[in-house]
């Protein structure tokens, strides 16, 4: 909005540009903005790609990691495009062009997400993420100085397949981390 509103940029005399106090606000809500976004989007969309895949469907396994495979190369060949293309835009054609043309492609693809929003699997949440942590740091404090036993048979939390915990799987032990 700075680069396009003219009400938005500071006024400059002698070579001097001073915003505002509405101007520097409206920059820095922006940055919590974008700084929010941010941080809501990153750790949700490389799962949220994983639960539209079945784990005990050997095709769709497969799929799924190349899912991972192109959804990283995506990533890097948009940020190659803002660095490059767009640079180039802003450098030759003018900063709102620069900054408009990424804000009509988040558009069309926040449009497009949710107009997908019928096909999409939706799993059901397996409780509070923050209760499942406590749970984890509370058993690791009480079994700090317990011997791990060499039947790996009494590691499970359960005898069945299924895990004990609605909504998530359980996890085939491994001695990897001995």
């Amino acid at each position: 909005m700075t680069a396009s509103v003219k009400g938005m940029k500071p006024s400059c005399q002698n070579g001097v540009c001073d915003p505002t106090r509405a101007q520097t606000a409206s920059v820095f809500t922006a940055l919590y903005l974008i700084a929010l976004g941010t941080g809501g989007i990153k750790p949700c969309v490389s799962s949220f790609g994983a639960d539209q895949f079945d784990e005990s469907d050997e095709s769709e396994k497969k799929r799924k990691s190349s899912f991972f495979n192109w959804f990283y190369f995506s990533i890097n060949i948009g940020g190659l495009i803002a660095s490059s293309v767009l640079v180039w835009i802003q450098t030759n054609v003018g900063w709102g062009w620069g900054f408009g043309i990424p804000a009509v492609v988040m558009a069309i693809a926040v449009v497009s997400f949710f107009m997908g929003t019928r096909l999409y699997r939706h799993q059901k949440p397996g409780g509070s993420p923050l209760t499942r942590i406590a749970q984890v740091m509370v058993a690791s404090l009480r079994k700090a100085g317990v011997k791990v036993p060499a039947d790996k048979s009494l590691l499970y939390e359960i005898t069945q397949k299924e895990s004990a915990i609605q909504g998530s799987r359980k996890l085939d032990h491994t001695d990897q981390f001995k």
